[in-house]
C-alpha cells in the first residue's frame, strides 16, 4: 500500500475484481462518477481471470496493479499498472483516472507516490511512462512527478500512425 496526502494506492485483489465485475455483488468497490473506464474494466477482468497464486511474498516487490482510492469518500478514482521491460531494472507505469477527477491533481499525486515507491525497490533503477504527443495534460503529470522527456516516436495502432512521447526518471546514483 502507498499513502499520499489525499489518496490510498493499494493492490487490487482478484476477489475485488470479480465482485466489481458482477452486477449482483453487494460487496463490490465504490467507484467515482463515470468510472471504471474501459482500461480499468480490462484491468479488473485480467486480475479476476489471472489471480496471483498465494500471498504477496516479502521478497517480491509490489508492482501493482493498484487502485487509487480517494480518502475523503473511499471511492476508486483511478488505477495504476506496472510492467517490467526487456531491461530488468526498468518498469513502465500506466495510469487511468475517472474523468470527473481530472484537473484535481490526483494523477500527479498518484504518479509521484508510485514513482517514489518504485525507485525504492532495490532492483528498479528506472521508471518510464508514455502518452500521445498531443496529450498535454498527461505530459504535465509526468513532468510534475519528476519524469523527463526522452524522445518522441511514431507507432502504429490499428493501422493508423500515432506519435508517442516517452518519459523516464532514474534513481539517483549513490554518493
Amino acid at each position: 500500500m502507498i499513502l499520499s496526502p489525499r489518496l490510498v494506492i493499494r493492490p487490487l485483489t482478484a476477489g475485488e475484481a470479480e465482485r466489481s465485475l458482477s452486477d449482483t455483488e453487494p460487496d463490490s468497490l465504490t467507484f467515482a462518477d463515470g468510472y471504471p473506464s474501459s482500461m480499468a474494466t480490462e484491468i479488473l477482468r485480467l486480475v479476476a481471470l489471472y489471480p496471483m497464486t498465494g500471498e504477496q511474498d516479502d521478497d517480491r516487490p509490489d508492482l501493482g496493479p493498484w487502485l487509487v482510492v480517494r480518502q475523503l469518500d473511499d471511492a476508486v478514482i483511478g488505477a495504476v499498472t506496472c510492467a517490467r521491460t526487456a531491461e530488468p531494472s526498468t518498469v513502465t507505469v500506466g495510469y487511468d483516472f475517472a474523468q470527473s477527477c481530472w484537473g484535481s491533481g490526483y494523477a500527479t499525486e498518484t504518479l509521484g507516490a508510485v514513482v517514489e515507491h518504485l525507485l525504492s525497490v532495490p532492483e528498479v533503477w528506472r521508471v518510464c511512462a508514455e502518452t500521445t504527443v498531443d496529450h498535454s495534460a498527461s505530459r504535465r503529470v509526468m513532468e510534475k512527478a519528476g519524469l523527463r522527456w526522452q524522445r518522441d516516436e511514431t507507432e502504429f495502432e490499428d493501422g493508423r500512425e500515432v506519435k508517442i512521447a516517452h518519459y523516464a526518471i532514474d534513481r539517483p546514483a549513490p554518493i
